[in-house]
């Protein structure tokens, strides 16, 4: 019982359909957490609640960066 041969384009398209929807949940977070506190969706970037301290480009990567950071922030440690 061969499994059959994974499609390369296929592949491709899953992979950007999965990034795409990482990309737009990320985006949603950030406008349910901001709007009903009255502030932009775009400006200032990404800080943390507790400290204020701003996100780093790298640690604002979905999923990836809250798995390494362990959901806490870089500078203060809260969660």
């Amino acid at each position: 019982t061969e499994s059959p041969p994974v499609d390369p384009v296929a592949a491709v398209v899953v992979a950007f359909i999965a990034l795409a929807g990482l990309a737009i949940g990320s985006f949603l977070n950030v406008v349910i957490w901001r709007v009903p506190r009255g502030e932009s969706v775009v400006s200032p970037p990404s800080h943390c609640p507790s400290c204020d301290a701003q996100i780093r480009g790298r640690d604002n990567i979905p999923v990836l960066s809250w798995l390494l950071l362990r959901g806490r922030c870089r500078d203060c440690g809260c969660q």
